[in-house]
């Protein structure tokens, strides 16, 4: 009796194992991961500052060490590299502010440069006006 339990569970364990590599690991070639439901993804390290997602439109302000300016650049132009997007440059130097924009999506992702608001940080805010649905 007590091994048709263990296979269950073996089971169980396996089948949760394969679903949680499937959600962490789809979409990382093609950038199209959420973060808690949110349409625009944004690498996990950072902090989220502000968040006023209602599930239709809203923004969302995520902060990161300021070292992770470049970084954030390259995800955001592999993102947003696709149709239907304008990325539009701001600024000189260390002090460049990227903003990319998809009117088709209603998206926006504006990153700004290291200590402009926050010392010792980069803000990013996404800001989702999705009506298409409705």
């Amino acid at each position: 009796m007590k091994e048709p339990n263990v296979r269950i569970f073996i089971l169980v364990h396996l089948s949760l194992l394969v679903i949680e590599c499937l959600s962490g690991c789809s979409g990382n070639g093609n950038q199209e991961q959420t973060n808690g439901g949110f349409p625009i993804p944004y690498p996990d390290e950072g902090e989220v500052i502000t968040d006023t997602w209602d599930g239709i439109s809203g923004h969302r302000t995520v902060k990161y060490p300021d070292k992770k300016h470049e970084e954030l650049i390259s995800f955001y132009n592999d993102y947003a590299s696709g149709s239907g997007w304008k990325r539009t440059e701001a600024g000189q130097g260390e002090a460049v502010s990227f903003i990319y924009l998809n009117l088709e999506k209603g998206y926006t992702i504006d990153l700004g440069y290291p200590n402009d608001h926050v010392a010792n940080a980069v803000l990013i805010t996404l800001y989702v006006a999705d009506y298409t649905d409705l």
